[in-house]
């Protein structure tokens, strides 16, 4: 299998395990949205020469292209009504929305301490609009890769030139199996970036392409043009809340602008929307094993860590002593040697029993996410529109602006461990404790120590909406 029939084929494998919400002909979509860990025009690689000593290495790396294709449904409505029942089609003509339902914000992470972190396959969103061809259309074997010419190897990447004719985002796109009839309306393409904390978010442009506004078929026209990404609570009643709302202010657009690769417009920072009580005890239920396991793994590190450099201060310290004293210190240096073995074995069996424990479930907190394409003839008109959305959630939205006071100045500061942190890592401590002097004379005192942690540690799950431990 040719790297290119290799490339094509995992493209549409991606595309098989999408979420698709609707499934429509092509004359009645006129939107599309579509995540992944890259961008499908921005961070497009190129494909080495045929010239290239190793053929299997000629194609850039290249994880799946689409996580989730959000919504080929358009639904067209007053911007003010996106927090709750859209509106009639028709009552504002300037907005554009592409909506996904079910879309897990959050992921197991059990590459090392079981935590929820945000998808990581949401860290780009390209936006499509024009006449694309059904999902079950294929044109991805059509893709002409952006081969690099050979006289640039030499230079790094970000230098290299293609030798391809086709640099048309309807060639590119089609990498992604986004098959679109003629031009493109329009192209647009946003990245999420995270603080180094992942608490707090924001997101930039990497580029647009406008062949027509689909406010108005005049070539010449001018448009205020918005980019927003609602990430909606869903609730029964369907008036769901909206957690976080970045809102990307391009500029005066009109047919025929093109900004593809830029990076000058970004929205504020935003805090990551916290995981719901209902998504962190099923991650706690998922997780309980492991999380266990890992707690022991933590405490016997920090066991090894601490008796290694009591050992050293020791052996130090026995050099300046007198004979009687270094016998002395010789016993509390085996002793010290003979925890460290049981210490370390303990340890390894720990590890290779966390690596053989079962995948969980791994997608939490489903939400229904929204995007935005806001063409406005008054830019003050559509930012008061918006305001609408942020009046009717006031009462969430406030309480995240509360704690984004200061936010930008804090983005690099280190995490305060919390009362639940602090009490789990005392029970661990103690149950490993227990475990290695079992059998001496403490024993019964580590016993009670492990049974007062405990009690403190359940009274911080409480605290925190979570079930104890038994």
């Amino acid at each position: 299998m040719t790297p290119r029939h290799l490339l094509s084929y995992c493209i549409i494998a991606v595309i098989a395990s999408a979420t698709i919400l609707t499934d429509s002909h092509a004359a009645d979509v006129r939107s599309r949205a579509y995540t992944n860990s890259s961008c499908i025009i921005a961070d497009e690689p190129f494909l080495l020469p045929e010239t290239t000593d190793d053929t299997s290495a000629r194609m850039a790396p290249m994880v799946g292209i689409i996580a989730a294709k959000l919504a080929n449904a358009l639904i067209a409505g007053a911007i003010d009504g996106i927090s709750g029942g859209l509106s009639k089609r028709g009552e504002r003509k300037d907005t554009e929305y592409v909506t996904a339902n079910n879309v897990n914000l959050y992921v197991a992470d059990l590459s090392g301490e079981p935590q929820v972190r945000l998808n990581p396959e949401f860290r780009c969103a390209t936006i499509v609009t024009g006449n694309i061809q059904p999902s079950d259309y294929d044109c991805s074997k059509d893709y002409i890769p952006r081969e690099a010419s050979v006289e640039f190897l030499d230079l790094p990447p970000s230098e290299w030139v293609t030798t391809r004719e086709d640099n048309s985002v309807e060639n590119i796109l089609k990498r992604a199996n986004v098959c679109v009839v003629g031009k493109v309306a329009s192209v647009f393409e946003a990245r999420i970036i995270l603080s180094d904390d992942r608490t707090a978010y924001r997101v930039d442009s990497a580029g647009y392409e406008i062949n027509s506004l689909f406010s108005t078929k005049s070539k010449s026209a001018k448009r205020n043009l918005f980019y927003t990404m609602e990430v909606v609570e869903p609730t029964a009643d369907g008036d769901g809340r909206v957690l976080t709302m970045p809102l990307l202010d391009i500029g005066e657009v009109s047919a025929g602008k093109s900004s593809l690769g830029d990076t000058a417009v970004s929205s504020d920072w935003l805090l990551v929307p916290d995981i719901s009580p209902n998504a962190r005890r099923d991650f706690q239920s998922d997780t309980l094993v492991h999380q266990e396991v890992f707690g022991k793994i933590e405490a016997l590190e920090r066991v090894v860590t601490r008796d290694t450099r009591v050992l050293a201060g020791i052996e130090e310290r026995a050099k300046n002593v007198s004979a009687n004293i270094r016998d002395a210190l010789k016993d509390e240096m085996t002793d010290i040697e003979i925890r460290l073995i049981k210490s370390a074995s303990m340890l390894e069996a720990l590890r290779g029993e966390y690596a053989d424990l079962p995948v969980v479930a791994d997608q939490y907190m489903p939400v229904t996410i929204r995007f935005g394409i806001t063409e406005s003839r008054s830019e003050r008109k559509s930012l008061q529109a918006i305001g609408g959305i942020l009046e009717k959630n006031s009462e969430m939205l406030a309480s995240k602006a509360t704690k984004m006071v200061g936010v930008e100045r804090s983005l690099d500061a280190l995490p305060e461990e919390s009362e639940l942190d602090s009490a789990r890592t005392a029970y661990f401590d103690a149950k490993v404790a227990l475990e290695i002097e079992s059998a001496s004379a403490d024993a019964e005192k580590l016993h009670s120590e492990l049974e007062a942690a405990k009690q403190s540690f359940n009274a911080a799950l409480i605290a925190e909406g979570l079930a104890p431990i038994e």
